[in-house]
């Protein structure tokens, strides 16, 4: 799955998602490899399992003759206690790893496809997402 090799701290601060939907860098905001991207419309986290169902759909259909890439991972754990455990005691254990996702941040691209098929199978793939997305056309 889509995780670090290594990291430095076991447990990690949860840390606020900040908005960067006005003033989007272009690192982010921009589709830089593909022609057709997958733009996402607001904050939020995705998990690996998400991210893995949205490539499997993209690739089953592409297969050799497009290009897919993924401009996400997941490097940010999240714990969890577990159910009816008493206050205190701790940070409870690391329950799964999440990707954090800004608005405006480009999220998968394709190329080498036709567009009637990539905004087919973009719209298929942003049905897995929990979040709100759109279809970007590369200029």
């Amino acid at each position: 799955m889509y995780k670090p090799k290594k990291f430095k701290f076991k447990k990690m601060h949860k840390n606020r998602i900040k908005n960067l939907y006005q003033n989007a860098t272009n690192r982010i905001s921009a589709s830089n490899f593909g022609t057709f991207a997958l733009k996402s419309l607001e904050k939020g986290q995705i998990k690996p399992n998400q991210i893995e169902a949205v490539r499997k759909i993209l690739s089953k259909e592409i297969k050799k003759f497009g290009k897919i890439w993924v401009r996400i991972f997941s490097n940010i754990i999240r714990t969890s206690k577990p159910a009816e455990v008493r206050m205190g005691k701790g940070k409870g254990t690391l329950d799964y790893w999440a990707c954090t996702i800004r608005s405006g941040q480009v999220l998968f691209e394709i190329s080498n496809i036709r567009q009637t098929m990539a905004y087919y199978l973009l719209k298929k793939a942003s049905r897995k997402l929990p979040l709100l997305t759109k279809i970007v056309k590369k200029k």
